[in-house]
């Protein structure tokens, strides 16, 4: 009987593994679209930098 519960015993543990490397798969995904976002949101704060730079120069002139 030992043979009978080591079967669903392994089949688990590879599903354990399986789901595991895909739960981290998934976090680099989240990870790279969170530095995605960043990167975007930099990119916007420095558009408004150059703005209300562009402006202050403009009216001090």
């Amino acid at each position: 009987m030992s043979l009978g519960t080591d079967q669903p015993s392994r089949s688990t543990n590879r599903r354990i593994d399986s789901l595991s490397r895909e739960r981290e798969s998934i976090r680099r995904i989240l990870t790279q679209a969170e530095l995605d976002r960043v990167q975007e949101d930099i990119k916007m704060l420095k558009k408004n930098l150059d703005s209300i730079e562009k402006s202050l120069s403009g009216g001090s002139h």
